[in-house]
């Protein structure tokens, strides 16, 4: 399996000329606290660390990654050891007021998952019927937004998806990282996903006020050029 270079050598550089200044220092913690990825975690390493490849020999830029652990991420930001960071920090008001967050480089919101061709696909086609999360998953924020679904949760992914196979319940959100391997592979045959995620959540790169515009210039070049979908579709990230 594919491992992400920065468990073995705690700092990695990426480099191509053409930038003027020195390499744009990037702090992340490969675990991904709080989230908990699981078997995917390879992947999602392995995702970002092409993409950064990719952008800097697009965009000229020459990157370092510095690994760090989720609770001093941000002070190391603080502190100048690094000139932004990679996370799933939500942008709520009060981190928008502080940082600037690029849009996301991998979407993480929850998706609907259904039996294979439900006639029933969104949200608000299952008004009294029932929907299932994991157990402190924040979606139940939207299933809140539905008065008439009926929330149960479950303490495992395999708990919640064989609800859904069996008929305890007629839909699951999960988030689509972990949903689109389980639902892609031990659960094809019986489940889908229907649509695009329902909520924003994602990682993206995060940095002080006005230090992060060549990375999203660069970034939106990716996404013109379709590199984004693509790579997320070889690493098994895409919908």
């Amino acid at each position: 399996m594919y491992m992400f270079r920065m468990f073995l050598l705690g700092l990695l550089a990426f480099g191509c000329s053409g930038q003027p200044r020195g390499a744009f220092r990037i702090g992340i913690d490969p675990l991904w606290y709080p989230l908990d990825f699981g078997p995917q975690t390879s992947y999602v390493n392995g995702y970002t660390e092409e993409l950064l490849l990719e952008m800097a020999g697009y965009g000229g830029m020459r990157f370092e990654l510095v690994r760090a652990n989720f609770d001093t991420l941000l002070e190391g930001m603080r502190g100048g050891q690094y000139d932004a960071v990679i996370t799933t920090l939500p942008p709520y008001e009060y981190n928008l007021a502080k940082y600037d967050f690029s849009k996301n480089l991998l979407d993480l919101g929850s998706v609907l998952i259904v039996p294979k061709r439900a006639f029933k696909r969104d949200l608000s086609d299952l008004d009294g019927e029932m929907i299932g999360i994991i157990t402190h998953d924040p979606a139940a924020l939207i299933v809140a937004k539905y008065p008439g679904l009926i929330l149960r949760t479950y303490s495992t992914i395999p708990d919640l998806l064989n609800g859904v196979v069996n008929g305890d319940i007629q839909g699951a959100l999960l988030n689509q990282v972990p949903a689109i391997n389980f639902v892609g592979d031990l659960y094809a045959k019986v489940l889908e996903i229907a649509g695009k995620p329902l909520s924003n959540e994602g990682i993206h790169l995060v940095g002080p006020k006005g230090g992060i515009q060549l990375f999203e210039k660069n970034l939106e070049t990716l996404r013109k050029k379709k590199r984004i979908s693509a790579l997320q579709k070889k690493w098994n990230l895409s919908l």
